[in-house]
């Protein structure tokens, strides 16, 4: 059966060494887990198959829908080829230059030169996730001069992150193109797009999806200034967003990261599509049985301000106690969801957007406990679901793969039921899982709210809201 955290906010978890058995893939599903990460950069075809095949194991064994989301590594940015190692003392100047050059302490170059052209003065340079640190305080004809602020070493290719950074081209690699096929020959259910900057980039990915059968939903991944920027036009592209804030960090001031968050969040919200807050929500459980209680106020004020999703990484993949911040990742969820506040949006113009938004209206006039929603391909329960009502919603889908989707909404139980082809058979079904679902069952005649597309089996007609009794 299901758990009771099924029916509020979503949890990703990425797998790794400590997570990918079995077992612990089912214990970490038990107590609360919605999605499996891959993350693609450091697997291999067999093991991405491999990771596939157990998690549907495991689903099938459960009886419930887990979703497998795999996320693509992207262009990695790195310093050029060194001489040697060497040490960087705080005061200390070096120059980044655009020609390929084989550096030193004085001069290093970046493995794409055309990123020199975003640095502006001012703008803070993070080597090896921060130490070093410099700071660019002039520009010159050949590139950038900066200042260390922080003592450290520099070697090559080491990770270089920058406020301001800025890719010319969105180029997807060859890992990304190989890891795509394979994800897509796995049967997952997304791909979560690294470094994306405009809603072209997005595009570069849907370009090499099958034209028909399955295709994995698209996550784009905000993490620098421009994705933040042109997130509404990507949002009109993707699927949905991921707040990716550990590589937003270091583009942008850190203290501009939560209230970037929030705009994400809400520009997801008004498109009615799935976002997901990521990056070290409860990373000090990666090594210690407790979470700090910074990071417990960290995942309820992203649940409070809306996201859909909360995602752990090392905590789960590596770390020590992987079923254990699970357990109190859905603590935090299931606590900080009854303090949410519903919204309304202006811009229901659509008649799916108003039948959604008269949908939790009606359901809270007459009282209901309960809505269910019909859909084919998931955008009406998402619709009604981002009101953030207290009620809860069963989603009915005859299509495995918008169950699958649908993991990713806050609020939403997705269920895989028959194809209704009448208004008879919708109302059966519908009573039916009113009295018996593993969510919240009801008393025989109280009221739950319906809504659904006439005619039936057509996707975006949804225009049917209805009061019935169970």
């Amino acid at each position: 059966m299901f758990t009771k955290e099924h029916k509020k906010i979503k949890i990703v978890a990425t797998i790794g060494p400590a997570s990918d058995s079995p077992d612990m893939l089912a214990k970490l599903a038990e107590r609360g887990v919605n999605v499996f990460r891959l993350n693609l950069s450091h697997k291999n075809r067999e093991e991405m198959l491999q990771n596939i095949a157990t998690i549907r194991s495991v689903e099938k064994k459960l009886g419930w829908p887990l979703t497998i989301m795999g996320d693509l590594g992207g262009p990695k940015i790195r310093t050029g080829s060194l001489d040697a190692e060497y040490m960087l003392e705080s005061g200390q100047k070096i120059e980044i230059v655009r020609e390929q050059i084989t550096g030193n302490d004085k001069r290093f170059s970046l493995n794409f030169p055309s990123i020199i052209d975003s640095l502006e003065v001012g703008a803070e340079v993070y080597l090896n996730d921060g130490i070093p640190k410099l700071e660019v305080i002039k520009k010159t004809r050949d590139g950038v001069i900066a200042k260390v602020v922080v003592s450290g070493t520099v070697k090559s290719r080491m990770g270089f992150m920058a406020q301001g950074l800025a890719l010319e081209k969105f180029e997807l690699t060859a890992k990304d193109k190989h890891d795509i096929k394979v994800m897509v020959e796995g049967g997952a259910d997304a791909l979560a797009v690294s470094f994306v900057q405009t809603a072209k980039d997005v595009e570069a990915v849907k370009k090499l999806l099958p034209k028909t059968g399955k295709r994995p939903m698209l996550i784009a991944k905000i993490e620098t200034l421009a994705g933040v920027a042109n997130a509404e036009s990507i949002l009109h592209t993707a699927d949905g967003l991921m707040v990716a804030r550990g590589d937003l960090g270091y583009a942008v001031p850190m203290a501009e990261v939560p209230h970037i968050q929030k705009k994400l969040i809400n520009i997801a919200l008004r498109h009615a599509k799935p976002v997901i807050t990521a990056t070290q929500m409860l990373e000090s459980m990666t090594f210690s049985h407790l979470p700090t209680r910074a990071e417990v106020t960290d995942v309820a004020n992203a649940i409070l301000d809306g996201t859909d999703a909360v995602m752990l990484s090392g905590e789960t993949a590596r770390g020590k106690y992987p079923a254990e911040v699970v357990s109190t990742m859905a603590k935090i969820v299931n606590r900080a969801s009854e303090d949410v506040t519903p919204r309304e949006f202006k811009e229901e113009d659509e008649i799916s957007d108003a039948v959604s938004a008269s949908t939790v209206k009606i359901a809270d006039q007459v009282k209901a406990r309960l809505i269910i929603v019909f859909t084919h391909s998931g955008p009406t329960a998402r619709r009604i679901a981002r009101h953030r009502h207290t009620q809860p919603i069963i989603a009915l889908s005859p299509n495995q793969d918008t169950v699958h989707r649908l993991n990713f909404s806050g609020g939403v139980l997705p269920m895989l039921v028959k194809k209704v082809m009448s208004f008879d058979e919708f109302i059966i079904e519908a009573r039916k899982v009113a009295l018996n679902n593993p969510l919240l069952k009801l008393k025989k005649g109280e009221p739950f709210v319906v809504s659904a597309g006439v005619p039936f089996g057509q996707t975006g007609t949804t225009n049917m809201v209805l009061i019935e009794r169970a």
